[in-house]
C-alpha cells in the first residue's frame, strides 16, 4: 500500500503540475470537468449503488455549476446554476417518490452530493480565473497535498490520540498537527518560488487556515464513506483509493481560498 501510494504520487504529481502550469485555461477547464465528473460518480455510486439512472442524473446536475464557471468564469453564474440543479433534484424525486423508502432523506443525500462537489469544484474554476490564478491554484493543491502527507506520515509514526474516532479511526491529533506544520512549510517554499511580492506573515497563516478547512473536508468525506460502510470512494488511484479520496480536502478549501482572495482584498494585505 505504501509503495503504491508513493508511486501514484510520483507519476501523477508531475503530470498534474505540468498540466496546471503549461496547459492554459482551456486545458484546466477540461481537467476540472473530468475530475469533477469522477468525484460525482464516486459519490453517487457510494450512496445510490443499485440506481444507475440516479447516479447519472446526479453527475449531470452536479456538473452544471462547474460547466457554468468553465464557460463564464464569474461567481454570479454559480448560484443560478446550483438553483437549476436544485430544481432538477426536486423533479427527480417527485417523479420517483414511490420508489424510495425514505424519500426526504434520499433527496437530502442526493442534493448534498450535487452541492458539495458541484459548488466546491466550481470555485476551483473561479480561483483559476483570478489574477495569478494559475499560481493560486498550485498554491492550494500543494498546500493541501503537503498537509495530507504530513498528517498521514506523522499520524502513522507517532499518532496516539484519535482525532474523530466515530468517523475515522486512522486520523489522529498528532497527525492533524503534523499536517498543519507541513501546510505552513509548503507556504514558505511557495512564497520563495512564486509569491516573493507577498507578505509571508499573511501567506503562512492563510495556508494554515486552508489546511485546517481541508482536514474538515477530509473528515466530511470519511463521514460519507462510513455512513455507507465503504473504506474508499473508489479504486482508480492505487494506494489512495478514489479520486474523491484524493481531492476531498482541496474541494472544501477551494471556496475559502477564492473568497479570501476575491473579497478579502488579499492582494492589498499580502503585497509589500
Amino acid at each position: 500500500m505504501h509503495r503504491q501510494r508513493l508511486l501514484t504520487a510520483a507519476v501523477l504529481g508531475p503530470l498534474l503540475f505540468a498540466l496546471l502550469w503549461w496547459g492554459g485555461s482551456e486545458v484546466f477547464g477540461m481537467l476540472l470537468l473530468g475530475v469533477s465528473a469522477l468525484c460525482l460518480y464516486e459519490y453517487f455510486s457510494l450512496n445510490f449503488q443499485a440506481r444507475p439512472p440516479v447516479q447519472g442524473t446526479g453527475v449531470a446536475l452536479g456538473l452544471l455549476p462547474v460547466v457554468a464557471v468553465v464557460l463564464w468564469p464569474d461567481p454570479r453564474f454559480v448560484v443560478p446554476a446550483l438553483y437549476v440543479s436544485f430544481l432538477g433534484s426536486i423533479l427527480l424525486f417527485l417523479c420517483t417518490y414511490r420508489t424510495w423508502t425514505t424519500p426526504l432523506l434520499s433527496w437530502a443525500v442526493f442534493f448534498m452530493g450535487v452541492a458539495y462537489v458541484g459548488m466546491a469544484a466550481a470555485h476551483l474554476g473561479l480561483l483559476r480565473s483570478l489574477p495569478l490564478g494559475r499560481e493560486w491554484t498550485i498554491f492550494l493543491l500543494i498546500v493541501i497535498f503537503s498537509g495530507d502527507a504530513g498528517a498521514y506520515y506523522v499520524g502513522t509514526g507517532i499518532g496516539r490520540r484519535k482525532l474523530c474516532p466515530a468517523v475515522s479511526k486512522g486520523k489522529t491529533v498528532e497527525g492533524a498537527a503534523g499536517g498543519l506544520v507541513l501546510n505552513a512549510a509548503a507556504a514558505m517554499i511557495l512564497w520563495f518560488c512564486l509569491f516573493r511580492e507577498m507578505d509571508l506573515r499573511v501567506l503562512v497563516p492563510l495556508a494554515v487556515v486552508i489546511g485546517l478547512i481541508g482536514q474538515i473536508g477530509d473528515l466530511a468525506e470519511s463521514m460519507v464513506k462510513r455512513s455507507v460502510g465503504a473504506k474508499d470512494s473508489g479504486s482508480l488511484l492505487p494506494g489512495h483509493g478514489g479520486v474523491l479520496d484524493r481531492v476531498d480536502a482541496a474541494l472544501l478549501a477551494a471556496p475559502a481560498l477564492y473568497w479570501a482572495i476575491a473579497q478579502g482584498k488579499i492582494y492589498g494585505v499580502v503585497c509589500r
